[in-house]
């Protein structure tokens, strides 16, 4: 799993490459879940918006996601951008599941199905800005496996 956020508001010509960046680790880290923390998301040009919708969300389609969690924006206008740019989005058919939360724990509790710790505490760089963090799945014993 991979999380990305913005600690603090970034300069919007900036989103691109941050966002290239998260393509990237996925790809690199053949991530399976995805977790996008917008609710600091810097509003974005319009020129960035096509960018999104034309160029990054077909590539994110593409990589190998099994679910991706969005942590929607704070900021009303951010909020109704990202839900009109999915909402195109999902007029096609998507290889992953997505999920709308506007806190972290649930978030995280539905991407991991509450295998590895979700809070805040948990994250301990999370200040830095912006952050991908990889989380690997805690192994579950045999016992615990097997049926009772």
């Amino acid at each position: 799993m991979l999380r990305f956020w913005w600690a603090e508001p970034t300069e919007p010509t900036l989103v691109p490459s941050l966002l290239t960046g998260v393509l990237r680790a996925v790809r690199r880290h053949q991530a399976q879940q995805l977790l996008l923390d917008l609710r600091r998301l810097p509003t974005l040009q319009e020129t960035v918006q096509q960018w999104v919708q034309n160029s990054w969300l077909p590539r994110l389609r593409r990589c190998g996601l099994r679910r991706l969690a969005l942590l929607l924006p704070t900021n009303p206008y951010n909020m109704m951008l990202v839900e009109s740019l999915l909402w195109v989005s999902l007029q096609e058919s998507l290889p992953y599941e997505v999920q709308y939360f506007t806190e972290l724990p649930a978030a995280l509790d539905w991407l991991t199905n509450s295998e590895i710790a979700t809070s805040d505490a948990d994250w301990p760089r999370r200040y830095q800005e912006p952050l991908i963090r990889r989380v690997r799945r805690r192994q579950c014993p045999a016992q615990l496996l097997s049926p009772a």
